[in-house]
């Protein structure tokens, strides 16, 4: 008999690091605006995966960021109807509107107050992920516009494997 309980790979992403923002939905994106992701629906209601990190690496141009500068990441869960997503605040996927959503983020990731930066990492791990269809909304609370080149914003997904 087992007794260590270990990680596992999830059955959908895995752990390899995949889309999980378009860049383009990123782009140009001004601070306290958010945005739904336009990618697909992260089918979770056969994979049943638990757990998903998100991973980013988003631009400004150079600026000094203030305290309390964050990226926040909320999970917009395929409602009922099968066609709205979450409170339905962001119903265009792909396009930045200037509000919150109205329920608690899955993840806030603060940023350094540090002169003179250009790329903004972060990593949230363990954010716990619903059975069913979702896709993942982010707010930039940097202080500042993204840039219109390359914004990343990735997400891999994992299990525990409790007869290891």
């Amino acid at each position: 008999m087992a007794n260590r309980t270990a990680w596992t790979a999830g059955n959908g992403a895995g752990l390899t690091w995949t889309e999980l923002i378009k860049t383009g939905d990123l782009a140009s994106m001004a601070n306290g605006s958010s945005v739904l992701s336009s990618d697909a629906d992260i089918a979770n209601g056969s994979n049943l995966d638990i757990y998903m990190d998100i991973s980013y690496l988003l631009a400004i141009a150079s600026s000094t960021i203030g305290t309390g500068a964050n990226i926040a990441f909320w999970i917009y869960a395929l409602n009922e109807d099968g066609s709205h997503y979450g409170d339905n605040q962001l119903p265009t996927a792909g396009t930045q509107a200037a509000i919150t959503p109205a329920f608690s983020p899955c993840a806030v990731l603060g940023i350094p107050a540090v002169a003179s930066t250009t790329n903004m990492y972060g990593t949230a791990t363990g954010i716990i992920i619903p059975p069913g269809s979702f896709r993942v909304a982010c707010q930039n609370n940097s202080g500042f516009a993204l840039t219109s080149g390359t914004q990343t914003v990735k997400y891999r997904t994992y299990n525990l494997n409790l007869n290891n």
